[in-house]
């Protein structure tokens, strides 16, 4: 058994092959952290070294997160749901999913760019893998009518921050309801505007299981490295 505060959890998920990951969520939650959450940062201590020294970096995580003495026991029990364990993905994967989710549901539009200018944008805003996924996603089936309503998509987004919104609202949906400790992570993760959106769509709706199961199959394609937690 594990102590967490005044809750003392098992320990059965240690040997898990998310453990390290959610850990990592737990103990350090500036990792990733956003600029645009360090308005009040001191002077005389720059960003660059609280990026990158654990310690400044874990007390300034433990600043932010003040009112959340309990969040560890809360995350580690959504855990065992494996639409919580999308959370747990390193960020720069997540933050791929999203554009590859963004690619999914913008495909009508994607495919159909032919001013060499629309390329750019979309490929500066989604990346490369994800206007490239576009093509082959063409193929897959589409977003359920559904879906594509909760994420804001019912009128196809034409421009790749629009889309890029809509994948971070289906990323959000994925997961579904989890614990406040978990969503307060989230906000504080870097670029803090496709956060922002993923943590707001963290909640019950009848779009969630489509929304996971596309996830999964994204997963599956696209970085098979971690369909295994999914499962």
């Amino acid at each position: 058994m594990i102590a967490t505060g005044s809750a003392a959890i098992s320990d059965n998920w240690l040997h898990k092959p998310w453990a390290g990951e959610m850990m990592r969520c737990i103990a350090d939650p500036a990792a990733d952290f956003d600029d645009a959450i360090a308005k009040d940062w001191p002077e005389w201590l720059p960003l660059e070294p609280a990026r990158t020294d654990a310690f400044i970096r874990m007390r300034l995580g433990s600043r932010l997160l003040r009112d959340q003495d309990r969040g560890a026991s809360a995350i580690i029990s959504a855990g065992h749901a494996p639409r919580t364990r999308l959370a747990f993905l390193p960020v720069s994967d997540a933050v791929r999913l999203i554009c590859l989710a963004a690619a999914w549901t913008g495909v009508p539009s994607l495919v159909g760019q032919l001013r060499n200018a629309d390329v750019v944008a979309t490929r500066s805003v989604l990346g490369e893998d994800a206007l490239a996924f576009a093509f082959q996603a063409a193929l897959l089936p589409r977003p359920t009518a559904g879906l594509m309503s909760a994420i804001g998509a019912s009128k196809l987004p034409s421009g790749p921050v629009e889309l890029l919104h809509c994948g971070a609202a289906m990323f959000g949906l994925a997961m579904g309801c989890i614990p406040d400790a978990l969503q307060v992570r989230l906000r504080l993760r870097s670029p803090a505007s496709i956060w922002t959106v993923a943590a707001n769509a963290c909640r019950n709706d009848s779009a969630g299981e489509d929304a996971f199961h596309a996830m999964r199959r994204l997963v599956r394609k696209r970085m098979a490295l971690w369909s295994h937690w999914f499962d």
